[in-house]
């Protein structure tokens, strides 16, 4: 049989497996581009100026990975600001809600997953990483920010989007996250961790098809990170979840509605096998 012509039988099979995995994704709020998943955030509600200032998120999921950008004034590392505690601001840690509830009672059942991404912020879990069995805590007390999201909007920032284009009303923000509730913006002690992240920088974001350039939100910090979806333990099937990040100052936030799709191993494995017995049939008759 000719080189070409196996070349052309293994493409099919991989095309036929890449179709399906991929068909079986659940349905998904935000604006997609590109493989990408986008929440795009008001530009001017960032309380303290564009270091504070949240432009966006995206998420991309691929067979085995998840991928998370960030993009805005605020670097990796914080900002500088004697307010703080530390004498630092940064990001708090990114929150994934699977539970189909509101942020406060998942974070009460501590049935929230967490990352934390920033090696340098108030997080009170020791490491960065992915972590299970999640509950929210609070440190914008330390970083010179607001207490609640009503304090936060009554100091000017009742705008559309504030909290990015899937919960784009104060009314579906106080609905998910609560009026005068705390700001949980770090994953509180006692969480497990499932595995670590791999850091990723704006040019590996870009190679991996991000483009915040696309929306008109590209600010001049742009970070992320992946993990690898495995870690996440989920059975197989889809799986709708909420993200949310904000900073450790509550001066702004972030969400967007997304979803994870598990495909079932025998379901894959069937087909590389219907594949395989389709490319031997035609050997065999080529050497009959």
């Amino acid at each position: 049989m000719k080189t070409s012509t196996l070349k052309k039988l293994i493409g099919t099979t991989v095309a036929s497996l890449c179709f399906v995995s991929v068909s079986g994704l659940p349905a998904m709020a935000g604006q997609l581009h590109n493989g990408w998943n986008y929440g795009i955030d008001s530009f001017a509600d960032g309380s303290g100026g564009e270091s504070f200032n949240i432009r966006g998120i995206a998420i991309k999921e691929t067979s085995d990975s998840i991928f998370v950008a960030l993009t805005g004034g605020t670097p990796l590392t914080g900002v500088a600001n004697n307010g703080a505690a530390d004498k630092n601001i940064g990001w708090g840690d990114l929150f994934l809600n699977f539970t189909n509830k509101n942020f406060t009672t998942a974070s009460n059942d501590k049935s929230l997953f967490g990352v934390r991404f920033a090696g340098t912020n108030d997080s009170q879990v020791a490491t960065t990483g992915l972590y299970s069995n999640v509950k929210g805590a609070s440190v914008t007390n330390v970083n010179h920010g607001y207490s609640t999201l009503k304090q936060y909007y009554g100091a000017g920032f009742d705008k559309v989007n504030t909290q990015g284009t899937d919960l784009a009303t104060k009314a579906s923000v106080y609905s998910y996250f609560g009026e005068k509730t705390a700001i949980l913006n770090v994953i509180d002690s006692g969480a497990n961790k499932l595995g670590g992240i791999q850091s990723l920088s704006a040019t590996a974001l870009q190679n991996q098809g991000l483009n915040f350039g696309f929306f008109s939100a590209q600010g001049s910090q742009t970070l992320g990170f992946s993990l690898n979806k495995s870690d996440l333990g989920l059975a197989d099937g889809n799986y709708d979840y909420m993200a949310s990040i904000f900073l450790e100052c509550g001066n702004d936030g972030v969400a967007l509605n997304g979803g994870v799709s598990v495909p079932e191993p025998g379901s894959l494995a069937g087909l590389a096998l219907v594949g395989l017995t389709v490319l031997g049939s035609r050997l065999s008759k080529r050497q009959s």
